[in-house]
């Protein structure tokens, strides 16, 4: 028998039951750690961050260690998920001059308080009333006023009814009406907790004729005179304050981009200006020649003025010698007429003159027989008498 091996067993067997012996049987050897906080004899460690996902939401996580188990905890906050607010206007259309513009809402939130206002050219229709919708709960006010309505709406326990809180009522109040913009603005959105709902808008669109049917008058545009410039004009230099928005004509001479007009040449264009307050207003904008450019043509026409009497000197010139030229011609062409005419003249004159001379001749021998025939004044009565015996005998003769 081996004393050592004997020796090392009975210490074993001894240690083996001390053990046994003092052991508290009440508290376990191994225990899971609850959602409460740890017991003082449970070991933690120091809690810790990680990235559990590649999105922007970050994960905490914590660990709680015993002697043999440990626990997880993962916190994941929640991501909103949720699209803005639409608000918009639906536009009837025009009958009989007149038509409804409804308040839509359709919102992913309850509804608490609401306060949104309807701009338009109240020279163009004209409001006549509001009918609110009962369905969406809550009380509602309304108020109306020059080219404005104004819709507040209020819920204590919030509302999450989609769709028409009121309709308004509207007619034409101008005959020449093509088209109209009512603009819709949301002063105020909140939500059951009077946090502020993000919000969509939608303006409304009347039309009302085609702009082909509508003779166009001049007179409801006010003129405004503009200096061609290169450089960008803001509406504030011409007159114009608090412009939202303007839509121009004529683009090829001018056009408004960044809050500033833009001229593109002379001429003229009709602009319909929208306000910030939802007013609008119509006018015919001129576009002239900067005074600047004006007198530098005036002066470059006076300087090819002065430069150009050398240039007419030699002009006139050459017309002076061209019409000499001419006269000389004409002249020329007169002097040969003229000798012509002369010397037919000269032809014909010939003729006529042989025949007086012959006739010349015969008149000079008839009277040199007159002068024969008469008695001399020296003679007497007797040789008279004798010439008339003379004769007489001469005619007696003649007779027989």
């Amino acid at each position: 028998m081996n004393f050592k091996k004997v020796t090392v067993g009975f210490f074993a067997a001894v240690i083996a039951m001390t053990s046994v012996c003092f052991a508290d049987y009440e508290t376990p050897a191994t225990t899971d750690v609850p959602a409460a906080d740890p017991t003082p004899e449970t070991t933690t460690t120091q809690p810790q961050w990680q990235d559990t996902e590649t999105t922007t939401t970050a994960a905490q996580t914590w660990e709680t260690t015993t002697t043999q188990t440990t626990t997880s905890y993962v916190y994941v906050p929640d991501t909103p998920t949720s699209s803005p607010t639409v608000v918009k206007l639906v536009v009837s259309e025009v009958k009989d001059k007149k038509f409804t513009a409804k308040i839509n809402i359709q919102s992913d939130h309850l509804i608490s308080n609401a306060s949104i206002s309807v701009g338009y050219d109240d020279s163009l229709i004209e409001f006549e009333k509001c009918e609110t919708n009962d369905k969406a709960g809550g009380m509602a006010v309304d108020n109306a006023f020059s080219g404005k309505f104004v819709y507040n709406y209020v819920n204590a326990d919030g509302t999450d009814f989609d769709g028409d809180y009121a309709t308004l009522h509207f007619k034409v109040a101008d005959e020449k009406l093509t088209s109209t913009v009512l603009y819709l603005t949301v002063n105020s959105l909140d939500d059951e907790n009077l946090n502020a709902i993000s919000n969509q808008v939608e303006n409304g669109i009347v039309k009302y004729q085609d702009a082909a049917d509508v003779q166009e008058d001049d007179s409801d545009y006010i003129e405004i005179d503009v200096d061609y410039s290169k450089y960008p004009i803001a509406p504030e230099d011409i007159g114009l304050t608090d412009v939202d928005s303007v839509t121009v004509a004529n683009g090829e001479v001018l056009i408004f981009e960044d809050g500033k007009f833009q001229t593109l040449s002379t001429g003229e264009t009709k602009i319909d200006i929208t306000y910030k307050d939802g007013s609008v207003g119509h006018f015919k904008i001129v576009i002239k020649e900067p005074e600047a450019v004006k007198l530098e043509s005036s002066e470059a026409e006076a300087t090819s003025k002065a430069a150009s009497p050398v240039a007419e000197k030699k002009s006139g010139s050459s017309m002076g010698v061209i019409i000499g030229v001419v006269c000389v011609l004409c002249v020329a062409l007169v002097a040969a007429e003229y000798l012509m005419i002369v010397k037919n003249k000269t032809v014909g004159e010939k003729k006529p003159t042989d025949k007086d001379k012959d006739k010349d001749i015969h008149d000079t021998d008839e009277s040199d027989d007159t002068n024969e025939a008469e008695p001399d004044e020296n003679d007497g009565p007797d040789e008279v008498d004798d010439t008339e015996e003379t004769d007489n005998t001469d005619d007696t003769d003649t007779e027989e």
